[in-house]
């Protein structure tokens, strides 16, 4: 598949390289406005055959379609984040009513998890499409986490976890929501970048003496995240 993904790459930029070069030379005339938005549409395209995420491939390339249909001015500007609700909307109910095979269950860390290095940091790798997962920390030494979600609910329950302090949860989320509980004596700083999002803090933000500082940092869009 990463052959194909690259020989489709491949072909679609040098068709892009040529087609310019003729045009420069006055070999042919044609309109390149909005050529721009081929630097969204390509890579979202080759990653709906490389990617195992299809859903945010799909939307990308949709948006970056829109964008080219507004530079060329088939659609108005004002216009194209009414489109982008529709596609998320249409392929997010697609992938829910024909693929998704995963079933809500809950989860708990006593077994041995996937992790990943962040910063220098080793810290549990959370992935969730098109579904939803609880995560139970209970009586285990939390250092931090890596938490992907597309389309996809997270629940992280840290109120019975060893908290390291200091530790960090990373959070890369889009139209799904997420939600973090923490126990007394837990200072939270929230350092996550939303646009079209909530982030909802309803704990200790404030240092205090002899509590624990846990991080959350990242982005999330079209999203809602609750910490409680």
């Amino acid at each position: 598949m990463k052959r194909t993904s690259k020989i489709i790459g491949g072909i679609a930029l040098l068709a892009f390289g040529i087609v310019w070069a003729l045009e420069l030379l006055n070999v042919i005339s044609i309109s390149l406005e909005g050529w721009w938005t081929l630097f969204v549409i390509v890579p979202c395209f080759i990653n709906i055959f490389n990617d195992r995420h299809k859903a945010g491939a799909i939307i990308g390339f949709g948006i970056g379609i829109l964008l080219l249909l507004a530079a060329r001015s088939i659609i108005p500007w004002n216009d194209v984040w009414k489109y982008m609700i529709c596609i998320a909307a249409v392929v997010w109910g697609v992938m829910l009513l024909f693929f998704n095979k995963k079933s809500d269950k809950s989860s708990s860390y006593g077994e041995q998890p996937e992790t990943v290095v962040l910063d220098g940091s080793k810290m549990h790798k959370i992935d969730v499409s098109f579904g939803k997962q609880d995560y139970s920390y209970d009586g285990q030494i939390f250092d931090g986490a890596y938490v992907h979600t597309s389309f996809g609910f997270v629940s992280l329950d840290l109120r019975n976890a060893d908290i390291r302090d200091g530790a960090v949860i990373v959070v890369d989320c889009s139209f799904g929501g997420m939600e973090v509980r923490v126990g007394k004596g837990i200072c939270v700083r929230n350092d996550i970048d939303a646009s079209f999002a909530g982030v909802d803090c309803d704990c200790c933000t404030q240092p205090a003496d002899g509590a624990k500082t846990l991080y959350l940092k990242g982005h999330c869009s079209f999203s809602g995240i609750e910490i409680k």
